[in-house]
């Protein structure tokens, strides 16, 4: 069963901005487990997409909640999607396989049925599904958290096999400068104009780049100036990222840049104008966390291994623990997402869902 539902909603066409399809035929198959269902509509002309995040309840006889978290969209390349089994694997043709996230979404709906067909007593238990993830976390800037009562969590959305817990992600900054100089014949008058160009190379020349330190990267992809050789350029935009998993590093590091830049301001007689958008903030969940102790007994009992590590790229779970839910990462079995390369061993895939079942009967023990 999990695996057709995941060959059968990988092929639903669906990218960020893009999953009214695959948020319908998602929303059906919750109803059709029983749940209550609920889309933000609203949110929808926030982000100028076509579907909101999902929220699903499968109320229970006991006491408390446990949240259970995955994303609808995926990276671009992810249209026509033709999964094919071969050797243990599910893998894709010249596109990606959108394993990421969608071995998630199918694990968590394979998880309900599977509480719900045991007939066991159950917490209540709260499903979230985002949109447009893919595109700086944008989807879970717009939870409605009045609408979840759970504490702790699950976001079913890492690479790895199963086993791996990703329970600290890092902060996340998009940074991006304008340069504006003066323009002057550079032939005639090269000393009457500021060269934006040079004034932008001198700042990035001398800002830190690369691996920081264990916690913290920075990355600078954009270089963007045009113009005719015997005219000295007015205007440049260098844009990029930095990360860290320490908020308070991730804080010195715009300080410096935005330092270096003046100073570069003032050598050059340009003018530098910064923009830095603090996407989401950064988390750690400690290893003898409820969250992390719960997730371990459940892998002992399934026999498999635990491995708890930091990740590197954001996720749902940022801004959920950032909101007083704690939640990890879980891996379902995919490796190289976002890459023509990517792949879903198929023996995690059918584990994750009992994955699912097994952690909500855990909490369910806990209550008792």
């Amino acid at each position: 069963m999990i695996l057709n539902e995941f060959m059968e909603l990988v092929q639903i066409d669906s990218g960020s901005l893009e999953e009214r399809e695959i948020a319908d035929a998602v929303i059906a198959k919750l109803r059709n487990i029983g749940c209550d269902v609920w889309e933000d509509t609203e949110m929808i002309a926030h982000i100028n997409g076509t579907a909101g995040n999902i929220y699903a309840v499968l109320e229970g006889s006991m006491p408390g909640a446990i949240l259970f978290s995955a994303h609808l969209d995926r990276v671009p390349n992810g249209k026509g999607i033709k999964p094919i089994i071969e050797d243990g694997k599910v893998i894709a043709q010249g596109t990606i396989l959108a394993a990421d996230d969608i071995s998630g979404v199918v694990a968590i709906l394979d998880g309900l049925r599977k509480i719900k067909a045991s007939s066991q007593p159950h917490p209540r238990i709260e499903v979230l599904f985002t949109v447009c993830e893919e595109r700086f976390v944008t989807g879970s800037r717009y939870i409605d958290y009045g609408r979840l009562t759970a504490k702790e969590g699950y976001v079913l959305d890492s690479p790895g096999r199963i086993g791996r817990v990703i329970n600290g992600a890092p902060a996340k900054a998009r940074i991006s400068f304008e340069v504006k100089g003066r323009n002057a014949h550079a032939g005639n008058a090269p000393e009457q104009g500021v060269n934006a160009v040079m004034a932008a190379a001198k700042a990035l020349a001398r800002i830190p780049e690369g691996r920081l330190d264990e916690e913290s990267t920075a990355n600078y992809s954009t270089f963007e100036a045009s113009g005719p050789t015997n005219v000295v350029n007015a205007k440049a935009v260098v844009r990029g990222e930095a990360r860290s998993r320490n908020n308070e590093k991730l804080k010195s590091y715009i300080e410096n840049l935005q330092e270096i830049c003046k100073e570069a301001a003032i050598e050059t007689g340009a003018e530098f104008h910064i923009d830095i958008i603090n996407d989401y903030q950064s988390f750690l969940v400690p290893l003898e966390s409820k969250c992390i102790q719960r997730v371990g007994k459940v892998f002992e009992k399934m026999d498999i291994s635990m491995c708890v590590e930091a990740g590197g790229g954001g996720m749902d779970a940022n801004r959920l623990n950032e909101h007083g839910i704690t939640c990890v990462g879980l891996a379902t079995g995919y490796s190289k997402n976002h890459t023509s390369s990517e792949t879903l061993v198929i023996e995690d895939l059918l584990r994750a869902g009992e994955m699912v079942e097994k952690l909500i009967c855990e909490y369910a023990q806990e209550q008792n």
